[in-house]
């Protein structure tokens, strides 16, 4: 019967056979075998990222009275900055090299939206820090 076949229709034959053994295997194998359930029901807790804030220079050219504590107002006025719009501070502390210094956070708004915060030093009204909110 295959005798009076040309060969082009010969390897046509073999590819199709072929073919069809893959098709055949691969579905057979998604069915063989048992299948283990795999659930993860522990929930993964939230870990806390460390949030980056700049330390400007502490040796400025400022050198009166250090120890003069600064009021709300004053802080407001030392962290504002043209562009943006100063918000009402409120007391925190920011922890610098292992030591807690007491500051005023002052907000700084653009926009009606709080963009900035910029830690005042109560003690002497230095620039501690600041950071930028994405």
């Amino acid at each position: 019967m295959f005798d009076d076949l040309r060969w082009e229709y010969k390897a046509l034959i073999l590819i199709g056979i072929f073919t069809l053994s893959v098709i055949i295997y691969s579905y057979s194998s998604f069915n063989s075998g048992e299948r283990e359930r795999i659930s993860d029901s522990t929930p993964v807790e939230p870990q806390p990222q460390p949030v980056p804030i700049n330390i400007p220079n502490m040796t400025s050219d400022n050198t009166t009275n250090t120890t003069k504590n600064v009021t709300a107002e004053e802080a407001r006025q030392i962290a504002a900055e043209p562009g943006y719009t100063a918000g009402q501070p409120s007391r925190g502390s920011i922890n610098i090299n292992g030591t807690d210094i007491p500051v005023w956070v002052v907000p700084l708004q653009r926009g009606g939206k709080t963009v900035k915060e910029v830690y005042v030093s109560i003690e002497g009204g230095r620039i501690a820090g600041e950071r930028e909110f994405q």
